[in-house]
């Protein structure tokens, strides 16, 4: 029974001498992290407490350009500035990115629409906008070009781009509106000046029975175009209404007939077929409508017919069609 006893107790005792002696460890290997953790700190102060001289890139921000003229083209978007300053500092410009401000308004010319600025009016507008503790030695590239011309403004009519395919029966009553009608667009005076409309994106309706209202966006230049729209959509409404056919037989003149000829027509009435919405239907009135032949027009072609045209309808009827499409005609001296 005892050595049953004494075999049963030695592993414990090995087991506690072996836990103090990882504790011991745990704390020589925490103290020595400390120790090192210290070191490595004070080392870091030391270091970049020092003054030294490096490169650092910036963004660069324009700004106090006239109020007439405008960058044709993007300028370079970043320079490189080779300063010197505390180690603590050059970290902060590394890992902190900060934009450079360039003031436009003292720009040199150099011909037609080139401008420049040398490397010393750039250094003296940095150094303004770093620490007081930076000293800046050199600007890359050491001059900047900027490629400036004229800006104007002005309204173009806005023209939608828009095919609508009505349902049989139904057509668009009056003409469709546009909201807004005009934009105003601001650029380069040579690109503004070549700009006469701007249409909207292409646009497909079909079976349309009913009124509507739709926002289309507009076609517009690049943004490196550097052309601006006082609005990117335009909103197209219609009402549309049932439709009818409806059917006059009118007489027709014949304008610019010489006054020594008359004419014999064959024959005398033309019936002409057209819709109109259901709303309407009762103010048609056949004495609205004014049928004509052009006489000269048929002989400047060498026709040997007449060609009849609709040249007053009222506002509200659409799809006109005139039967018969040619008159025959008889001239008497």
């Amino acid at each position: 029974m005892k050595l049953t006893f004494f075999v049963y107790i030695y592993p414990i005792m090995v087991k506690n001498n072996n836990k103090k002696g990882k504790v011991k460890s745990a704390k020589s290997t925490k103290m020595i992290i400390i120790f090192l953790g210290v070191s490595f700190l004070f080392w870091i102060l030391i270091k970049f407490s020092k003054q030294y001289t490096d490169t650092i890139s910036f963004k660069v921000e324009y700004f106090n350009l006239p109020q007439d003229k405008m960058l044709q083209k993007e300028p370079i978007k970043v320079v490189d500035v080779t300063l010197k300053t505390f180690g603590f500092d050059l970290i902060k410009y590394h890992f902190f990115k900060r934009e450079l401000k360039v003031d436009l308004q003292y720009v040199k010319r150099k011909n037609d629409n080139i401008y420049y600025q040398l490397s010393d009016d750039l250094l003296s507008q940095i150094t303004t906008q770093l620490t007081s503790d930076v000293e800046v030695f050199a600007v890359k590239p050491d001059t900047l070009f900027y490629n400036i011309g004229l800006s104007t403004t002005k309204k173009v009519k806005i023209v939608p781009t828009i095919d609508i395919q009505y349902q049989s029966g139904y057509n668009l009553f009056g003409s469709l509106k546009v909201e807004p009608s005009e934009v105003s667009i601001s650029g380069p005076k040579n690109l503004i000046d070549s700009i006469v409309q701007v249409e909207s994106k292409k646009r497909e309706l079909t079976a349309v029975n009913s009124s509507f209202e739709i926002k289309m966006p507009l076609l517009t230049l690049d943004k490196s175009s550097k052309v601006n729209y006082s609005v990117q959509e335009v909103t197209i409404s219609g009402l549309v209404e049932k439709f009818t056919e409806a059917k006059f037989m009118l007489p027709f003149k014949v304008d610019n007939l010489p006054e020594k000829y008359k004419i014999s027509t064959f024959p005398k009435q033309v019936e002409i077929v057209f819709q109109v919405g259901l709303s309407d239907y009762n103010k048609i009135d056949k004495n609205d409508f004014i049928v004509s032949c052009d006489y000269k027009r048929s002989v400047n072609d060498e026709l040997n017919y007449l060609i009849p045209k609709v040249i007053l309808k009222p506002s509200f009827v659409s799809e006109v069609k005139i039967f018969p499409s040619q008159i025959e005609y008889l001239i008497k001296e």
